[in-house]
């Protein structure tokens, strides 16, 4: 199965050079793609000189944006999965193989890796209390609505198969994706759950998440839970 890691990439020159790095080892068992969301850095050039081809967008779409055009590469490319991988380097690809194993035996149509399963799921990755509760908020609302209880709603570290990244390739929320994406993936009847990984604190640089867009992400999330709602199902 061709395997597709998608990491999209805003300002991130500083992570994103010991990501690649890193990834060199994984080069024979899956193909990369750096989408890279109109940084005013050298991520792109970053991506060049390791060798990694990249998807230079115009203007800055977003973290919605940036995944879905990974997603239309991907299509366009005849990948049969699809994974997300952050370009800050705090996903760590050696659960990459985790995730892929219930896609790859048909059981599960999307996998998420979740920092908040098992045992110390803090202790690596300490998650800002902004952030942790916003999460909580978005984990209620999504099992209000699906009945499904997923720990790490927000979690960018996802694996897909063909069906569910062609059917994202098409329509994607845009802003803070990640939960939304779940509920459009329930409502088409797509299987997903979530595992255990081990995440890592983010080493450079400032997260996109910050605290005006904690104090909006509560709003944001009904705001786009109603939309998809109201507008029913998609196939």
């Amino acid at each position: 199965m061709r395997v597709l890691l998608i990491i999209p990439a805003f300002n991130e020159v500083e992570n994103l050079q010991a990501l690649l790095v890193e990834l060199r080892q994984y080069r024979s068992q899956y193909d990369i793609v750096v989408v890279d969301d109109a940084s005013a850095d050298q991520t792109a050039q970053i991506a060049e000189s390791n060798n990694v081809p990249v998807l230079r967008l115009a203007a800055n779409l977003g973290i919605g944006g940036a995944v879905q055009t990974g997603f239309k590469y991907a299509v366009r490319n005849g990948y049969d999965i699809a994974v997300q991988l952050d370009g800050d380097g705090q996903h760590d690809p050696a659960w990459i193989e985790h995730l892929l194993k219930p896609i790859a035996s048909g059981e599960m149509d999307c996998v998420i890796g979740s920092r908040y399963m098992g045992q110390d799921y803090d202790r690596d990755y300490k998650t800002p209390f902004l952030r942790r509760v916003g999460m909580i908020f978005s984990t209620a609302v999504l099992f209000l609505t699906t009945g499904k209880k997923i720990t790490d709603t927000t979690s960018g570290f996802r694996a897909l198969n063909y069906r569910s990244f062609e059917f994202f390739a098409r329509e994607y929320p845009v802003d803070h994706p990640e939960a939304e994406a779940l509920l459009m993936l329930h409502q088409a009847k797509f299987q997903f759950k979530e595992i255990p990984v081990k995440m890592r604190g983010r080493t450079s640089g400032r997260s996109l998440f910050t605290l005006l867009k904690a104090t909006q992400y509560p709003i944001r999330v009904l705001v786009g839970f109603l939309g998809i709602l109201l507008r029913g199902p998609r196939e």
